[in-house]
């Protein structure tokens, strides 16, 4: 019978006991892993975002950069931006104030100019019966017959563009159009895959 004094060694190559010494140590580093993936994640939220604010007077999705003061009438650009992201059908929708009225507008860099429907100038304050509609121009649906009008001021967020000529057409349309004559009055404007970019 052995010594109840002897002692069993046990070969430190064995895979059970190799698995003692580093199941603590792989854990240790799965547990940092993870730490540093969670701490990663939560930064880039916040980089992601820092600078965007919620517009009040657009849809929740909308993003709003702000980095200067707003633009005033004939000041040189502020380095300013409003991130306008693409609907699910590619195009670019944005709720506007135009005159203190709420317009719904598609951003459409192929029209020449700004055109109202007739619910939406009654919401900017003007009164399309009492207008001239004796100009024509052209759409995508053919052409149509329009009247001259003028808005004070067209406010997206913190962009604001002053003494905007409009047209008013009697034509059905689901939607007033921003054209051109509304871009062209930033400092530039970029299609990117996550939006639309203005700039001023």
């Amino acid at each position: 019978m052995p010594d109840r004094n002897d002692h069993w060694e046990v070969d430190p190559t064995e895979g059970d006991v190799e698995a003692g010494v580093f199941w603590p140590v792989l854990r240790n580093v799965g547990l940092l892993v993870a730490m540093a993936l969670a701490v990663a994640w939560i930064v880039s939220l916040f980089s992601g975002n820092a600078g965007f604010d919620q517009p009040a007077d657009i849809q929740p999705e909308r993003q709003f950069l702000a980095t200067g003061s707003p633009p005033q009438p004939g000041s040189q650009p502020g380095g300013r931006a409003l991130l306008i992201p693409a609907g699910a059908n590619g195009h670019f929708l944005v709720d506007a104030m135009a005159n203190g009225g709420k317009v719904r507008f598609l951003i459409d860099t192929g029209a020449s100019g700004i055109l109202l429907t007739q619910e939406d100038a009654q919401k900017a304050g003007i009164h399309p019966a009492s207008l001239s509609y004796g100009e024509r121009v052209q759409t995508a649906n053919g052409d149509i017959l329009v009247a001259r009008a003028n808005l004070r001021h067209i406010r997206i967020a913190g962009l604001r563009v002053d003494n905007m000529d409009v047209w008013v057409t009697r034509a059905p349309m689901p939607i007033s159009l921003l054209g051109m004559t509304f871009l062209s009055r930033l400092s530039s404007f970029e299609a990117r895959p996550g939006g639309l970019i203005l700039r001023w």
